[in-house]
C-alpha cells in the first residue's frame, strides 16, 4: 500500500512538471534598426513613347533591333505601300490634266473664246444695222417694223455676247478650282504615303519590337517602344497607407528579378498625386544613383524605400512582442506582463522606447 502512495505521488509529480510552460528567453540589444516600405514595381525608360502605325500593311524592312540608338526623323520601319503608291499617280495624273484644262490655250476655253468673237463680230453688225435703219427712219426710209426688228436682233446678238463672255469666265474659275482640288488631293495622297514610313521621334533608344518583317500592322497597332537613351526610371506602386512616408531623395534599395539577391541603390525622384484604382497603389519614380548597363525595359523588380534610420536603439525581436504591444519580462523565477512603447518597426527588429532596458530578460513561450 505504501508502494502504491508513493508511485502515485511521483505520477503526479511527473505530470506537474509536464504541464508547466516551456519558455525561450532572450535579453533586449542596443543597435542599429532601418524602417523601410515594400514597393513592387519594373523598369522604363524616361520620356517612353510607343511607336503607333497610321495605317494598314505588312511591314517590309525593318531597320532596326532593340537596344539601337536612333536620331529624329530616322527610317525605322516601312510598310507596304504599293496600293498607296497607285493613289499617288492617279493624283498626279488629275493634277496634268487639271493644269491643261486650266491654261489659257486649253481647248474648252479656245473653244468659248471663239463663240466670243463670232457674238462680237455679231453684235458689232447688229449695232451698225440697228444705227443705220435708226437714220433711214427718220427719212422714212424704212418701215417702223423694220426697225423694230434691227433693234430686236441688236439686243439679241449682245445678250449672246454678254452670256458667252460669263460662260468664259465660269469656266476659267471652274478649270482654276479643279486644279486646286486636284492638287490638294495629290498633296493628301502624298502625305497618306509618308504614313508608311515609321519614323523615330528625337533621338532615342530602341528598347522593344512588337513587331518584326513581313508581320501585317493594322491601323493603330503598336510597332515598338522607344525613349530618352541616357535615362532610366524606377516606376514603383506604393500602398494607400504607406504614400505619407515617401519623401524625395529617400534611399531605395531594389532587388531587379533577374537577378535575384543582388541589391542597386536607387533615390525617390518624383512622387505622382493620383491614386490609381486599379492597382490601389500610387505611383512613384525612383532613379539609380549609378549607371546599370544591360537594363531591360519592363523588367519587375522588387524595393524597399528606406524611411527612417537609427542607430544605438533598444531592439527586440518580432516574435517576444504580444498584440497590444506587451512582451513577458521574467525577474528571477516569476514573469510578469508589461506594456511597452515601441519606434521604427523593420523587418526583424521592433525599436523599444519605453517599458524594459538592455538588463531585462524577455521571455516568449516555446
Amino acid at each position: 500500500m505504501k508502494q502504491q502512495i508513493t508511485s502515485l505521488a511521483m505520477l503526479l509529480l511527473l505530470s506537474a512538471t509536464a504541464c508547466k510552460p516551456k519558455f525561450d528567453e532572450t535579453s533586449p540589444k542596443n543597435g542599429p534598426v532601418t524602417e523601410a516600405v515594400f514597393a513592387s514595381g519594373s523598369i522604363e525608360p524616361k520620356d517612353a513613347y510607343t511607336l503607333t502605325s497610321l495605317s494598314d500593311g505588312f511591314i517590309v524592312k525593318s531597320y532596326v533591333t532593340e537596344n539601337d540608338l536612333v536620331k529624329d526623323g530616322q527610317l525605322l520601319f516601312q510598310l507596304d505601300n504599293r496600293q498607296q503608291n497607285t493613289q499617288v499617280k492617279i493624283a498626279e495624273t488629275n493634277v496634268q490634266y487639271a493644269q491643261i484644262s486650266a491654261a489659257g490655250n486649253s481647248p474648252a476655253l479656245l473653244q468659248i473664246k471663239a463663240q466670243i468673237d463670232a457674238a462680237r463680230i455679231k453684235l458689232q453688225t447688229d449695232s451698225a444695222t440697228q444705227q443705220r435703219y435708226e437714220k433711214l427712219y427718220t427719212t422714212n426710209s424704212v418701215s417702223k417694223q423694220d426697225l423694230d426688228n434691227a433693234r430686236l436682233n441688236y439686243q439679241s446678238s449682245l445678250s449672246a455676247y454678254q452670256s458667252a463672255q460669263e460662260n468664259y469666265r465660269a469656266t476659267a474659275n471652274k478649270v482654276k478650282q479643279d486644279l486646286t482640288n486636284t492638287q490638294a488631293q495629290l498633296q493628301n495622297a502624298v502625305a497618306g504615303n509618308q504614313y508608311y514610313n515609321l519614323q523615330a521621334i528625337g533621338n532615342s533608344k530602341v528598347y522593344q519590337i512588337y513587331k518584326k518583317q513581313g508581320d501585317l500592322v493594322r491601323r493603330g497597332e503598336q510597332v515598338a517602344q522607344l525613349g530618352n537613351p541616357d535615362s532610366i526610371v524606377i516606376n514603383l506602386d506604393v500602398e494607400e497607407g504607406s504614400i505619407s512616408k515617401i519623401h524625395a531623395g529617400q534611399q531605395v534599395l531594389v532587388e531587379l528579378n533577374t537577378e535575384k539577391n543582388k541589391t542597386y541603390e536607387a533615390r525617390i525622384s518624383k512622387i505622382y498625386p493620383h491614386f490609381n484604382e486599379k492597382s490601389q497603389s500610387y505611383k512613384v519614380e525612383a532613379r539609380f544613383v549609378q549607371e546599370i548597363q544591360g537594363l531591360i525595359s519592363g523588367t519587375q523588380l522588387q524595393a524597399n524605400i528606406v524611411t527612417n534610420k537609427k542607430e544605438n536603439v533598444l531592439l527586440i525581436p518580432h516574435v517576444y512582442v504580444m498584440n497590444g504591444n506587451k512582451v513577458l519580462v521574467k525577474k528571477d523565477k516569476k514573469i510578469d506582463t508589461v506594456a511597452i512603447t515601441t519606434g521604427i518597426v523593420s523587418d526583424q527588429w521592433i525599436e523599444v522606447l519605453s517599458g524594459i532596458t538592455v538588463n531585462d530578460k524577455i521571455a516568449k513561450l516555446k
